[in-house]
């Protein structure tokens, strides 16, 4: 198998360099699950200096804050930016950000989302075919949370592929190489398989719609390890970058793209980070968003939720959404 992915490869280069038809406008969504606003804002915790070297502390998204974060708008820092979960939970939290408001899912159990999800609202509206709406996520639960029929977008989700006649060579090479490099938790592919598989399929196919789902951090949150925690964080910080310096160099295309990235929950303070719940702090997350239709402000100091995402992503793709957008979308 790994023989064949490589010669197909080698045999077709020019199929992989050519560069794709704008027809945007287009939305990527990057989530970062069980990311607090503390690290996100400040840096590193105080209460876990005993187990963080005097080298790694201090602040993490360091490239985002220095180059990017005042392209955009910041939600978030003075926790006004919330879940739309009545629940800090990952697939109620991810199932509510996809249809726009909470609903009966409370853990992660839940099943199957039973509501059309803007994924599949924006498919069907503008009559876009299965490749144009794909979802490259790490963690086998998101399945349930993307789409109520399976069969209307492209799904590379832990552990199998749907519909492989849409990816690349080289993304069938990597999800290879992710089943036989697994992590040490289960039910996922860690995330550098499924960040690079992504990226590969944003720059060889320019979806309309592409939503990146990553989890290590939330693992290694309930694995209490701080230091890893940091580590996948500061490593998010570097595929920020690489999405926002890709879609710089795809013309037409990057300019007629909007980026929103988040994460689904928050975590608990002290003792209590490696938890996450019913805690109202749990539900206190952020939010960036720059690109076509965002006024560059930085950070705002504006309420809202992330169940004004899918409102806004609607709007942005030439829906009439019927639910309030984001403020500061034009």
């Amino acid at each position: 198998m790994k023989f064949l992915l490589i010669c197909l490869i080698i045999l077709s280069p020019l199929a992989q360099s050519q560069s794709c038809e704008n027809k945007g406008p287009n939305v990527i969504l990057f989530t970062w699950d069980g990311v607090r606003n503390q690290e996100f804002f400040k840096g590193t915790d105080d209460f876990h200096k005993d187990t963080t070297q005097a080298s790694e502390r201090g602040q993490i998204f360091t490239t985002f804050w220095a180059k990017y974060a005042n392209e955009g708008m910041v939600f978030g820092e003075q926790n006004q930016y919330q879940i739309a979960s009545s629940i800090g939970v990952s697939l109620p939290s991810y199932q509510a950000l996809m249809v726009g408001h909470a609903n009966e899912c409370r853990n992660n159990q839940c099943g199957q989302i039973k509501e059309e999800t803007f994924l599949e609202k924006i498919k069907k509206n503008l009559r876009l075919n299965i490749g144009d709406v794909a979802v490259f996520g790490s963690w086998e639960g998101m399945k349930n949370s993307v789409a109520q029929d399976s069969e209307q977008i492209l799904e590379v989700i832990f552990p199998e592929i749907k519909n492989d006649k849409y990816l690349s060579p080289e993304i069938l090479l990597l999800q290879n190489n992710a089943m036989l490099d697994l992590p040490t938790w289960k039910e996922s592919r860690k995330d550098k398989y499924t960040f690079e598989m992504a990226l590969q399929y944003l720059k060889n196919k320019c979806p309309r719609l592409l939503y990146i789902s990553l989890v290590d951090s939330d693992e290694n949150g309930h694995l209490n390890d701080y230091p890893g925690y940091i580590k996948t964080l500061r490593t998010y910080d570097q595929y920020l970058e690489q999405i926002i310096k890709t879609l710089k160099t795809m013309g037409q295309y990057g300019a007629e793209t909007t980026l929103f990235v988040t994460t689904d929950h928050s975590r608990g303070e002290g003792e209590k980070w490696i938890s996450h719940g019913t805690d109202d702090k749990d539900k206190n997350v952020f939010l960036f968003v720059r690109g076509r239709g965002v006024k560059p402000q930085g950070k705002i100091n504006a309420s809202a939720t992330h169940a004004q995402i899918a409102p806004t992503i609607e709007f942005l793709m030439g829906l009439s959404p019927a639910a309030g957008i984001l403020p500061g979308i034009r």
